[in-house]
């Protein structure tokens, strides 16, 4: 009877090593679960930076270029710069893509310039009259 309480001792022993092993083995891996998971949210803040860094490199070149690039108002027909701005004089470029035209904001028709500022304030594209001539119908 001795023998069997020790046996019975040993095995319960056993199987509470066993489960303690066990219990480190998870945590083990839980630790190296949550490390790597750890890695990989630094390697994608990393690229998310990198990648805003070449877009803000990018958006920089582009205005350089769109800053040099010379403009021809689609009224008055006079050429100039988005560096215009500088001397007081404005350009607006209408976001039609086929249209790519630029115009002074003096040179617009009070209607144009209305609704230049409505799009502006509202965060809207603005398209010029000879583009969307139904947006500026009088009501």
């Amino acid at each position: 009877m001795e023998r069997e309480k020790t046996a019975a001792e040993k095995d319960r022993r056993d199987a509470q090593r066993a489960l303690e092993a066990d219990e480190r083995k998870r945590l083990k891996e839980q630790e190296e679960s949550e490390k790597i998971k750890r890695k990989e949210e630094r390697v994608e803040k990393r690229l998310a930076r990198e990648q805003e860094q070449k877009k803000n490199a990018d958006e920089k070149r582009d205005r350089g270029k769109l800053a040099n690039k010379k403009f021809t108002c689609g009224v008055c027909g006079m050429r100039g710069r988005v560096l215009d701005e500088s001397k007081g004089i404005v350009w607006f470029e209408c976001d039609e893509k086929v249209c790519g035209k630029w115009y002074h904001f003096e040179c617009l028709h009070r209607s144009e310039q209305d609704y230049l500022r409505e799009s502006m304030e509202e965060g809207e594209s603005w398209y010029c009259k000879a583009c969307k001539p139904w947006l500026y119908c009088e009501e």
